[in-house]
């Protein structure tokens, strides 16, 4: 669909089309013309593929190795023999020797926003250091080997020993004491459209905000769990729809991503449908990955609080502050306030002992108990913002079919 037939169309956002289906206004779902979902959380398979100049030419014939910030990268695949010129790939889970809470995300976070990049080049010339930001670096390239998963699993750890996990901040407490969960839902893309009808190679999406592109499908993929492989330009992306997550095994890589849906029959229409009481939630043993029970995503995004309160008279000046050191995205402040980047994780009201921090997240059943979600890996309101921010493309005519 070219730019210039854009107009008059309607777009709803996921959140806007499930509105109409709870509120039961059938007639006016089928007056939808597109409906743009969105996802933001935890993925792993991310990486960024780095070109830029390292010295001049004929000052070292070949890179040994590369950091940024501390983080290390794999140089080449191109040797760019005597050129000067460095090729890199960087993982998004890639851990810096500086600091074992800076990974690939934060980094590649810190890249969009502008901010300097210290860079440590290993060469048969010698070592060089180079202070870069994102305009120095001649391509800056976002690959997701997997991307958007439709379905995720839910965990808790029913043994007495605490476990440590990607799915969890500190090693996961035993005892069924607390649940972890992943997932947007309903506004999730491949949840509104589970046979990959409209996310094919080629068709266009929103990769943590910039224009991108569908590869194909994802490492993992399969027919009943469905994931995408993706492409975008950082020089494009918002900071705030990308970061950094530390887990108990180490740090992560927060994506989203956003789709644009249209609605061409009554397949498109009915899976457009699905709400959150609709989709199942598997809640499984982190140590065995046996299910242990079902819920729905009703049972996490349902009447809880999709951002942290914040009550800084109950602070109780603790020479450490436990909720600071804990949160994983690093936003916490001296004075206990919460920052931008905070995706509403939960991670803080557990820690604090004073009660600063208070959001209710919601309870999984599990054998006759209800236990309470007590990170939440996914952000619904950063899904949300990213499917807003592909209907405003598309209402001005930015956008492709």
């Amino acid at each position: 669909m070219p730019p210039d037939s854009f107009a008059g169309i309607r777009v709803l956002t996921a959140s806007e089309f499930k509105q109409l289906v709870r509120d039961g206004r059938r007639g006016e779902l089928r007056t939808a013309d597109v409906v743009t979902c969105g996802t933001f959380g935890i993925m792993s398979g991310t990486l960024v593929i780095v070109s830029f100049q390292a010295a001049g030419p004929g000052v070292f014939e070949r890179a040994s190795a590369v950091s940024f910030n501390g983080v290390p990268a794999v140089v080449g695949p191109c040797p760019n023999e005597n050129n000067g010129r460095i090729d890199a790939v960087i993982f998004g889970t890639a851990v810096s020797s500086d600091d074992p809470n800076y990974g690939g995300g934060r980094l590649f976070r810190d890249m969009v926003s502008g901010r300097i990049i210290r860079v440590r080049i290993e060469t048969t010339g010698g070592v060089f250091e180079r202070l870069l930001s994102l305009t120095d670096f001649e391509t800056a390239r976002m690959i997701t080997t997997r991307t958007a998963f439709k379905n995720y699993t839910a965990f808790v750890n029913p043994m007495s020993a605490p476990f440590p996990t990607i799915f969890a901040v500190r090693p996961m407490s035993g005892a069924l004491s607390f649940a972890s969960v992943s997932g947007c839902g309903e506004i999730n893309p491949l949840q509104n459209d589970p046979h990959l009808r409209f996310h094919t190679p080629g068709t266009y999406v929103l990769l943590n905000g910039a224009p991108g592109r569908i590869i194909g499908t994802g490492t993992r993929h399969s027919p009943d769990r469905p994931n995408l492989a993706l492409h975008a330009d950082l020089k494009g992306m918002d900071p705030d729809l990308m970061g950094g997550f530390i887990t108990s095994k180490g740090p992560e890589c927060l994506v989203s991503v956003a789709t644009a849906i249209p609605v061409t029959d009554e397949q498109a229409l009915a899976d457009l449908c699905v709400t959150d009481d609709q989709i199942p939630l598997p809640v499984a043993d982190i140590q065995t990955r046996v299910p242990l029970a079902s819920a729905s995503y009703a049972d996490v995004w349902t009447g809880t609080d999709r951002f942290i309160h914040v009550s800084p008279d109950k602070c109780r000046h603790c020479a450490v502050c436990t909720a600071r050191s804990a949160c994983p995205v690093r936003t916490i402040g001296d004075a206990g306030a919460v920052g931008t980047a905070c995706v509403s994780c939960l991670t803080c009201v557990s820690a604090c002992p004073g009660g600063v921090y208070e959001a209710a997240g919601g309870t999984l059943t599990v054998e006759g108990r209800r236990i309470p979600v007590g990170l939440r890996q996914s952000d619904r309101n950063r899904g949300e913002k990213a499917a807003a921010l592909l209907k405003s493309f598309i209402r001005e005519g930015r956008w492709v079919f």
